[in-house]
């Protein structure tokens, strides 16, 4: 459907050619209206009744069934407006609003909580680009901003009924987003592949760690030690200068790393008291701990600044104990519990730290260092192959986004037979 350009700004949905259309949804959709709205816990049903979506089941241009309900057939034939078809579009209308899936043909017939149904004419519209739109950069932005509410964003139907859409002629709706599938399913395929890689490295730590697992050529039992008997605390003193700029290293919760949090000159900082770090020393914040904030200092942040409210820790014996082989340790939620135990307060966000109480703890580690160090480097590889997959990832992401900018805006137009 053409509508003059004379009726329309650029800013309503930003420059396109002049062949494409710029109709308002409800003039090329049969229905736009709301899925149920209220309580719908009492007509839950098992795997025998009608599937039944909510706004957590709907994810930028895929459902997904993880956690999905079911409801009554008895409900649902109350609820015949909002039975899904194959091709409808189901956007999420408060949270993460605008977020849009294609209803697929195995849920023909299924039925959806609070989100917006919109089925469209397909002789004008192509449920894939227009749902590739709406994801797009531009379509979540333009769609934001219909949502109301000063708490929990949401979208009415009234609005995004009037919202246009940038529409080109079918044959090129669908050729564009054929190709954007592509790029979909190179994504979700990486995804997985990246899923798979996490979960395989969970359980190859928790083998590992253990001694549940013993890499060849490795035996004799595992020893139980303190973790004072084995690390020490180091301090390097910085001789302070106002005119000095200090790069201050932070500890990420959830063993995510140490990072540089910012680089400060002198004046700026009120703590004076400052410590070199080196790369190997093992970090402990102590007001964060709780949160297993801890880990290694990568050797491209040697020689960085830490304050006070850090602990530097190092092996007494290099040669009898690797660090990094306690870094990995570190990570395992029976350390989580082990500093948990040895902090005290009312508010897991204000707990103290008792440094001394953790040195006493005891833990397994294996009777030689060539095995920890094994186990270590083991660890690493993978570490290394997930850091390359989680890379390509966002490069997919990156060159999919760069690219619905040009096809949906009509900046680089597609050949159609």
């Amino acid at each position: 459907m053409q509508v003059d350009r004379a009726r329309y700004t650029p800013s309503d949905i930003g420059p396109s050619p002049s062949d494409w259309g710029a109709p308002r949804l409800s003039e090329v959709s049969t229905l736009i209206t709301n899925g149920f709205v209220g309580t719908a816990s009492p007509f839950y049903s098992n795997e025998t009744g009608v599937s039944y979506l909510y706004g957590n089941n709907v994810r930028a241009n895929k459902i997904d069934l993880n956690n999905i309900r079911y409801i009554t057939r008895e409900f649902h034939q109350d609820q015949q407006k909002t039975s899904l078809r194959a091709g409808d579009l189901l956007t999420v209308q408060s949270g993460h609003i605008g977020e849009t899936a294609v209803v697929p043909k195995h849920l023909e017939n299924a039925n959806c909580h609070a989100l917006i149904v919109t089925r469209l004419k397909p002789k004008l519209v192509n449920s894939d680009f227009l749902c590739q739109y709406i994801n797009s950069e531009i379509g979540i932005a333009r769609l934001r901003g219909l949502g109301v509410g000063s708490t929990i964003a949401h979208i009415n139907t009234k609005d995004l009924k009037k919202f246009r859409i940038p529409l080109p002629p079918l044959p090129e709706q669908k050729k564009i987003a054929a190709i954007l599938s592509t790029w979909d399913r190179a994504i979700e395929g990486t995804e997985k592949l990246l899923a798979n890689s996490q979960q395989q490295k969970k359980a190859l730590m928790q083998q590992l760690l253990t001694g549940k697992k013993r890499l060849p050529g490795f035996t004799g039992e595992w020893k139980t030690v303190t973790i004072g008997s084995l690390l020490k605390e180091v301090k390097r003193p910085v001789e302070w200068k106002d005119d000095n700029f200090y790069k201050l290293l932070s500890v990420k919760r959830r063993s995510e790393g140490v990072v540089l949090r910012e680089v400060l000159n002198g004046t700026k900082i009120l703590t004076k008291k400052m410590n070199y770090a080196q790369s190997g020393d093992f970090l402990i914040s102590k007001m964060q701990i709780v949160h297993g904030a801890s880990g290694l200092v990568p050797e491209h942040l040697d020689n960085h600044h830490i304050s006070d409210s850090y602990i530097a820790l190092c092996a007494k014996n290099p040669e009898k104990f690797d660090i990094e082989f306690f870094s990995w340790l570190s990570k395992e939620r029976v350390m989580y519990h082990k500093t948990f135990l040895c902090s005290y307060g009312v508010s897991i966000e204000k707990m103290t730290f008792n440094f001394n109480m953790y040195l006493k703890e005891n833990i397994e580690i294996p009777p030689t260092v060539m095995e920890q160090r094994a186990i270590s480097q083991l660890l690493n590889t993978t570490e290394n192959e997930i850091t390359a997959i989680e890379s390509d990832l966002a490069r997919l992401r990156q060159e999919k986004k760069a690219l619905m900018q040009q096809l949906l805006t009509g900046k680089r137009r597609v050949k159609v037979n």
